[in-house]
């Protein structure tokens, strides 16, 4: 009897699963945010990885939480940093004009 070799998404099924769903993620919240609404986010939804063999691969689509859920986990980290710089730049900003308008009224007073 012989056997035929087995494919990656056979031998593999958590991982190629895990794959698609970050590429189905970062497609979701990419063009979720670029057209505004979810709607948009499952037009031409990826389904399979392309393969070797192109075996289609059964699969459930997941709701809105769960890909952007998906999407932050894979990009933490520049979410992160995004929020600290900004936050600090925002701080500056608001600090310089806090002192700018103490400064009129101080010149004001004097006057």
């Amino acid at each position: 009897m012989t056997l035929r070799n087995l494919t990656i998404e056979e031998s593999f099924p958590l991982a190629f699963q895990q794959d698609l769903l970050k590429k189905q993620s970062e497609h979701f919240v990419n063009r979720s945010i670029a057209h505004g609404a979810f709607e948009n986010g499952y037009e031409d939804l990826p389904t399979r990885l392309h393969s070797g063999n192109n075996l289609p691969l059964s699969i459930d689509l997941c709701p809105p939480r769960r890909l952007i859920g998906t999407y932050i986990k894979n990009h933490w980290r520049v979410i992160l940093s995004s929020i600290v710089l900004g936050g600090f730049i925002w701080y500056v900003v608001e600090n310089q004009k806090r002192n700018q308008k103490q400064k009129k009224r101080y010149i004001a007073n004097r006057e």
